[in-house]
């Protein structure tokens, strides 16, 4: 049986992965002295392939760049929902400090003090939403 490039070819992961037969290992190398243009470029596969295994789950400059764009829409959707929220607790300031309660308006009015406290909480979390490490904090929130 002739033994053509694209047996030869199906079989070199298995090759270089160490997972053949002794008898599979002498015909690709007799099929690499028969055809040493496929062998070099065989021996360049292999070492493309253990480079790889070295580096671990770090691919491509593509899979890098792919990433660094997720990285960057959660970052985005965080300073969005951050300032959704501050918003929301500016109006709830507002309202409550307009709405009168038994005659009282004041800095002692109790909506103006738990606006005043959610206006804080607020205007923190926007903060905390441009720390460089904001996803530490706000990751279980995110969505991946």
């Amino acid at each position: 049986m002739k033994v053509t490039r694209d047996v030869v070819y199906d079989l070199l992961p298995a090759y270089f992965a160490g997972e053949v037969s002794e008898d599979t290992r002498s015909l690709i190398k007799e099929f690499f002295a028969t055809d040493p243009e496929f062998g070099r470029m065989a021996e360049k596969f292999g070492a493309l392939m253990e480079e790889r295994s070295r580096r671990g789950s770090e691919d491509t400059e593509a899979d890098k760049e792919r990433t660094a764009l997720n990285r960057a829409i959660r970052r985005s959707k965080l300073r969005q929902s951050a300032m959704a929220w501050a918003l929301g607790a500016v109006v709830a300031l507002v309202i409550a400090g307009l709405t009168p309660v038994g005659g009282r308006v004041g800095m002692r009015h109790p909506g103006n003090i738990i606006a005043v406290v959610f206006g804080a909480m607020a205007l923190g979390t926007w903060f905390v939403s441009y720390r460089p490490d904001s996803e530490r904090w706000f990751g279980p929130y995110l969505e991946k």
